[in-house]
């Protein structure tokens, strides 16, 4: 089933397919177009033999797909890996100390943010002679920032959550809009809550514990900036291995959730295993028929909360992350319009594209939500004035396609 909007724009989401290629050759990175059902890109990580499971993200500066990593053939821990896309730059790896899960990606301070679990308190057991070990007796979180800097990842503490005792694989996600890091997990009295911490003034912004059922759970969260609107996979279990799905919007300050579409296709799911298309406001999610078979991958309409695609994959599709790179540089650009080189085939006067080409360019403008907003032909020495807010223009001559973003106050 494929219903797709006319002027949407498709944005690739990137994942992790298993049973491609023999696992000694290391993990196949894919592409996928979830608007024209078509894998559109793939490259073999010979670099890494594992992953871990909910810990991937996407670097929107340098669009490049980020998750920790086993390296092939070692038997140290997990390394920050980050593959770029274009394959123009050599993948990046670098070690860090500790633990690091539920990372994300400030699209708009280029940060990224984690968790990190740590002992509260602890209790020596004594083996006698001095010899002895500390057990764990109560686990905290913390938010942390990370830089991958080359060598070492530098991890520096934001804020501790001292009674969030652990957090839902898969169950966190970002607002670039705000900087709040959403959170879904268990405090120390056994109750699940939902924090969003402020990770500019480093503070708990909300902390509330949604009225759930005891067969309930509440997983996969994804922001919808445009709309300001927190979106999560709400599974009611039927006591007989199997569960109701439904699509829920949730309010982050009051934990009160709102059923937004049934999904009674869906059986079962990996962590990780959704994504949020910032620019056509789709929420995707890689599912299975069955516990643990059937792959299949939907996308549902943010907007007007209506299934768009449904369709069978032949491998599983893990860790997805959205490329939002197109998106990020037309929300969060902050500079105004700039010159273009000379070999473009517009330049920029006062506030007007010139064709500075001898023959008519066929011009196309999207705006910040990825509407076609202008469409027409630009003949030689015309000019075409740069509208308020933010634009993505295309300039086609033949073959010759000439890419331009603009931001003008």
């Amino acid at each position: 089933m494929l219903l797709v909007p006319a002027a949407a724009l498709g944005q690739i989401t990137y994942g992790l397919q298993q049973n491609v290629i023999p696992w000694q050759e290391g993990l196949y990175l894919a592409g996928y177009d979830v608007l024209s059902d078509t894998w559109v890109w793939a490259d073999t990580l010979e670099y890494a033999e594992a992953f871990g499971l909910g810990s991937s993200t996407y670097n929107h500066a340098e669009d490049n797909y980020v998750f920790l990593g086993v390296p092939s053939g070692s038997l140290g821990g997990l390394q920050w890996m980050e593959h770029p896309v274009d394959g123009e730059a050599p993948p990046f790896a670098t070690s860090f100390e500790g633990t690091l899960h539920s990372i994300h990606h400030d699209m708009q301070t280029d940060v990224f943010y984690g968790l990190q679990g740590y002992g509260l308190d602890s209790t020596w057991v004594d083996w006698g002679d001095g010899n002895g070990y500390w057990e764990i007796n109560n686990w905290a979180t913390r938010v942390v920032s990370i830089d991958p800097a080359p060598g070492t990842a530098v991890l520096t503490s934001v804020l501790e959550l001292p009674w969030l005792e652990g957090v839902v694989a898969g169950a966190s996600c970002f607002d670039s809009d705000t900087h709040r890091f959403f959170i879904w997990g268990i405090d120390n009295q056994g109750s699940g809550r939902l924090v969003a911490v402020d990770c500019e003034a480093q503070s708990v912004v909300s902390d509330v514990q949604p009225d759930l059922l005891s067969n309930q759970n509440l997983s996969e969260l994804e922001f919808n900036i445009v709309d300001g609107q927190l979106l999560g996979l709400l599974a009611s279990l039927d006591g007989n291995g199997g569960a109701d799905m439904e699509l829920v919007s949730v309010d982050p300050n009051t934990g009160e959730m709102t059923s937004e579409l049934a999904l009674p296709q869906v059986n079962s799911y990996t962590p990780d295993g959704t994504v949020f298309d910032q620019l056509n406001r789709i929420y995707i999610l890689h599912y299975y028929q069955g516990t643990g078979i059937s792959p299949r991958i939907l996308s549902v309409d943010a907007g007007s909360m209506e299934l768009m695609t449904d369709v069978a994959l032949d491998a599983n599709f893990l860790e997805l992350e959205m490329s939002n790179a197109l998106f990020a540089s037309q929300r969060y650009a902050t500079a105004a319009v700039h010159v273009p080189d000379s070999n473009s085939l517009v330049c920029l006067m006062h506030g007007f594209w010139v064709n500075a080409a001898d023959c008519p360019l066929e011009v196309t403008m999207h705006d910040v939500s990825g509407r076609r907003v202008l469409e027409r032909t630009l003949e030689a020495g015309e000019s075409l004035e740069v509208p308020q807010g933010f634009g993505l223009w295309e300039f086609r001559s033949g073959r010759q396609i000439d890419v331009k973003k603009t931001f003008r106050r």
